[in-house]
């Protein structure tokens, strides 16, 4: 059976190798409700919060606190998808030959090293944003730089977990 686009993309955005087959659905599906009913609790919270904070601070400060605030609620979402997907071992690869393992590992760390590229550049540059406002422009290069190196590290223990053996 031919995957459609979208089963490809969700296989692609939380590093699932295996066939997304009823399992997997249901493990996806279980985590995202979860995390979608804490994103709705989040929102109308933040949104309350947010129209009380502007009446007593400037509101570029409080839309700047949001912003960052939104972005570590992602991350916390993302850290939690990914618990699960690996608890349930839907990112072990199987492979047959060395051929497919070479093929597979290099497929892993293009899709890594781009899904890594494209949240620095959404969710590191709100944070840049608000640091250049509070004129503490030169303090975010050690926090791209950190990330960035952080995340390489990430990359190659996971890399070395999935195709080392």
């Amino acid at each position: 059976m031919k995957e459609s686009l979208f089963i490809k993309l969700v296989k692609n955005f939380y590093g699932i190798s295996k066939p997304f087959d009823e399992f997997a659905r249901d493990v996806i599906n279980d985590a995202g409700n979860k995390i979608a009913i804490w994103l709705m609790v989040y929102l109308i919270i933040s949104a309350y919060a947010l129209m009380v904070l502007i009446s007593w601070f400037s509101p570029m400060n409080v839309v700047s606190g949001l912003i960052i605030a939104d972005t570590f609620v992602y991350f916390i979402a993302s850290a939690y998808i990914g618990r699960i997907i690996r608890k349930n071992k839907l990112d072990r690869y199987e492979f047959d030959n060395e051929e497919e393992r070479k093929i597979y590992s290099k497929r892993f760390i293009i899709s890594r090293l781009f899904m890594s590229v494209l949240i620095l550049l959404l969710a590191m540059y709100p944070i840049s944003t608000w640091f250049r406002y509070m004129g503490m422009y030169e303090s975010i290069w050690p926090i791209f730089i950190g990330y960035f190196t952080g995340n390489l590290v990430a990359i190659y223990m996971q890399y070395c977990r999935l195709f080392k053996r």
